[in-house]
């Protein structure tokens, strides 16, 4: 909502209704310096990360229907989130795509739904990867979390469209917290949500050259092992019982 041309009517008015506030938070360092490059006064902006439950306990049965969906297959390769274009989908099939001589039982699965769903599809289909992807939506949140927590790597390069960019990036953290390192574009907020080389990796969303030589960086010398154990304890940092005394220190 603060993404407007300054001195826009838009952004004239989101300047005079943020100079009442008394505190100004940013879900993200990219948000804060969008913030100042707007015209909100930096002063105000403090930086407070989302927050996340902390993990569940994933019941068998769901556990074993992930198992089925996944079968043998690896590298397990999952996303969640709308489908639209700044996410990254059509990218990520056209890599999926490039990497199947490589890793011959690779497994994409995207969950979500959006104006994107019938092209993607298509682009799946055209590309011959239909047996290597399965588009899901309107899933049990437990079946969702199984499913991320079965997987090898959260892959969402996202990009700036149009006025359109990722603020933060909460679902690479939630999926840190089930052990599952990510990919993330550095357009954005991701670098918050992604410690680059560490709890994964950051890649040019707009480049398939850097999103493929990611996904080859992740899984060569089992990185995505150490990769996934350092983001679940990094996700830790983001759990709300942490996250609500930032502001209650802004506050107090």
């Amino acid at each position: 909502e603060i993404n407007h041309e300054k001195g826009s009517p838009l952004n004239k008015r989101l300047v005079e209704s943020t100079e009442k506030a008394n505190f100004i938070v940013a879900n993200s360092n990219f948000t804060k310096k969008l913030a100042i490059k707007v015209g909100i006064s930096p002063s105000k902006i403090s930086v407070i990360f989302p927050g996340i439950k902390e993990p569940q306990l994933i019941q068998d049965n769901y556990k074993k229907k992930a198992e089925t969906i996944y079968k043998e297959s690896f590298p397990k390769i999952i996303t969640v989130a709308r489908l639209e274009k700044r996410k990254g989908h059509e990218k990520i099939l056209m890599v999926i795509k490039n990497l199947k001589s490589k890793f011959p039982k690779i497994k994409y699965i995207s969950i979500g739904f959006g104006e994107e769903e019938n092209n993607l599809k298509k682009l799946s289909k055209e590309l011959s990867i239909e047996n290597e992807v399965t588009f899901l939506k309107n899933i049990d949140e437990k079946m969702k979390i199984a499913l991320i927590a079965e997987s090898d790597l959260f892959l969402m390069p996202t990009i700036i469209d149009k006025k359109s960019v990722e603020g933060f990036g909460i679902s690479y953290i939630e999926a840190a917290s089930y052990g599952t390192g990510s990919i993330g574009g550095k357009d954005g907020g991701a670098p918050d949500a992604i410690t680059n080389n560490i709890t994964g990796l950051i890649c040019d969303g707009n480049e398939l050259n850097s999103i493929y030589d990611g996904v080859i960086n992740f899984f060569s010398n089992n990185n995505f092992i150490k990769f996934g154990q350092a983001a679940k304890t990094f996700s830790e940092n983001f759990h709300w019982n942490k996250v609500v005394k930032n502001y209650l220190k802004l506050i107090s």
